[in-house]
């Protein structure tokens, strides 16, 4: 097209940053990405990609004009975009730190967790400590009433499995665009089968903006990423460093870059069923104005040789979870902690609460809790994304670790002011918000030393067997009867979702030794929940990076179809001449 039309061709565009007070053009620019103005005056070069269609007349105008050779030049939609993004990256990245705090400072989790939230949780620890030691009666009740509930939940939830809703398909013309967000930090290794799994999509490539979200002093990781995507609809974007290095800042830096109205969040080592965003949006379009997001389940595909006890026991936790619970709580339109990644956001329910928190851990679990807050409504999809689990204890721990404090956080961030929480929401979504955060919180605290309080009683240690009176042994017997449920309820869960899952993936149940230890799985957890709490008094924005491409895989990622590749010319609609006038930025 350059040569014809006789202009240079520009395959690196270089542009200044400007400052961080500017505000950054609107999404719209950034897909369009057509028309791009450098330098002021004189020495101005426009910079477009125009459609096919109208080159003829770009033709004439410089046939007419041969002194605008020198003042247009062509680049693809591609690179303008990334220029685009480079020339307003210190906007971008202001907001994206800043989305919760300009918002709303006391939502956030970037101001420090306050002495007093502090304070009580290390009283609730000391004093479940301190009647450990004793076995008080304050313990018996408390231990029987937290782990009976758990337990009569966990059977109910074994008796009452809920399928997710299946929604009527969309015909390929009715499917609406949908921003891919895949964000990507030291992940090298897997970004290839990254976008292999990425480019198995069933959707139509004019309505699917792939987004790999690097950071800018990620080198290899970049480098691979552009080995990756070159040739294909993929496009990278690229973050400049700043703190806090968290994947929801990342996520709001990209937010700001894409305009499409649903956006999808996947991790580096997601395999997405291929229909998974079909049946999104047919989620969406069933579900009513008020769903904000659905989530898929996630799965775990170790190959058989490569699956150790911990590897087997977070597949029965995942299964436990996104089998069980989740599609559960949604029927009920309870409070649904959402899995951080294979989730599908309407886009303005996401602008309308400021995007993730990018200081808190676990920005799903949070961006879950505030979308609640202001009305909107979570679901399940009858969909699966594959995925790895760490092959060994450190890396395990580093990231339940970072899941635990990342829900104190969020169960503090909110009951900061806890008439107005309870103000915005139902009674019922208030309680579940309760019981599956701070309940789950209570349980893994305890758990550890109460089952030590079994074991000393078992060995004849005083004073679980010691002398007492008539309601002692009452309160006693329902502590056990209490635990016991509590377990055993977990286990007949666990047998129960064993056979469900992606097809060809799912086994036909657990092993009963893998069932028969989940306890020891719990106390690990226990022991990960005592360290997060010391992590969200000394460094609370810590981010513990967990390591992928470790693990051998269930299956390999078929190659990408050579078809799906982009053309370097703007799409239908994209092309200079009907712009707005804020496509052009002036340089």
């Amino acid at each position: 097209m350059a040569s014809r039309l006789g202009v240079a061709f520009l395959d690196r565009i270089e542009t200044t940053v400007e400052p961080d007070h500017l505000a950054p053009p609107a999404g719209e620019v950034f897909r369009r990405a057509d028309a791009l103005l450098l330098g002021e005056g004189d020495g101005s070069i426009l910079v477009t990609a125009p459609r096919e269609a109208v080159c003829g007349e770009v033709a004439a105008l410089v046939a007419r004009h041969p002194d605008l050779c020198r003042r247009v030049a062509i680049a693809t939609p591609r690179e303008i975009r990334r220029a685009l993004v480079a020339r307003h990256s210190a906007a971008l990245v202001r907001r994206a730190v800043r989305a919760i705090l300009d918002r709303d400072p006391a939502g956030s989790a970037a101001n420090a967790t306050p002495a007093v939230a502090i304070a009580l949780i290390l009283l609730v620890a000391g004093a479940w400590a301190a009647a450990v030691l004793d076995l008080s009666r304050s313990l018996l009740v408390a231990w029987t009433a937290l782990f009976l509930g758990i337990g009569v939940l966990r059977a109910h939830l074994a008796e009452a499995i809920v399928d997710p809703p299946v929604a009527p398909p969309l015909a390929t013309a009715d499917l609406p665009r949908f921003a891919v967000l895949v964000p990507l930090f030291r992940e090298s290794d897997v970004v290839g089968d990254l976008v292999a799994a990425l480019l198995r999509l069933d959707y139509p490539v004019d309505r699917l903006d792939l987004r790999l979200v690097v950071e800018a002093d990620d080198a290899a990781t970049t480098i691979a990423a552009e080995r990756a995507v070159a040739g294909t609809p993929v496009e990278i974007l690229v973050v400049p460093p700043a703190e806090p290095r968290t994947k929801p800042k990342a996520l709001d830096f990209a937010l700001a870059c894409v305009d499409a109205p649903f956006v999808t969040v996947f991790d580096a080592e997601d395999r997405p069923d291929p229909d998974q965003l079909r049946k999104a949006a047919a989620a969406f379009r069933a579900g009513g104005d008020d769903l904000a997001v659905v989530q898929a389940a996630l799965e775990i595909d170790h190959a058989d040789g490569d699956r150790p006890w911990l590897v087997r026991q977070f597949e029965i936790e995942y299964a436990m979870l996104f089998h069980g619970l989740l599609p559960w709580l949604a029927r009920h339109r309870f409070f649904l902690p959402l899995g951080g990644t294979s989730n599908h956001f309407r886009r303005s329910a996401l602008v309308e609460i400021g995007g993730w928190d990018p200081h808190n851990v676990t920005e799903d679990a949070d961006v879950a809790v505030r979308l609640m807050r202001r009305g909107w409504r979570a679901d399940v999809i009858a969909a699966s994304t594959l995925e790895e689990a760490p092959l060994d204890l450190a890396r395990w721990r580093a990231q339940r670790v970072r899941w635990l404090k990342g829900w104190m956080q969020t169960w503090l961030v909110h009951m900061r002011r806890p008439v107005s929480f309870h103000r915005a929401v139902r009674p019922l979504e208030a309680l579940s918000f309760h019981l599956v955060l701070a309940g789950q919180l209570a349980s893994v605290f305890v758990f550890a030393p109460s089952l030590a309080v079994l074991l000393a009683g078992a060995f004849g240690l005083p004073p679980l067997l010691g002398d007492r009176g008539f309601l002692d042994d009452v309160l006693l017997t329902a502590g056990l009867l209490g635990f016991t449920s509590g377990v055993a309820g977990s286990l007949v869960l666990a047998r129960r979702v064993a056979g469900r899952g992606t097809a060809g993936r799912h086994r036909d149940g657990f092993r009963l030794f893998d069932v028969a230890t989940m306890p020891v799985y719990w106390c690990l957890i226990s022991f990960a929940a005592y360290r997060a709490l010391g992590e969200l008094m000394v460094a609370p924005h810590r981010w513990n990076k967990t390591t992928h491409g470790l693990a051998e895989r269930g299956g390999a990622v078929e190659a990408a179809e050579p078809t799906r590749a982009t053309p370097c010319a703007s799409p239908v609609g994209e092309a200079m001449d009907d712009h707005p006038r804020a496509g052009v930025v002036q340089g």
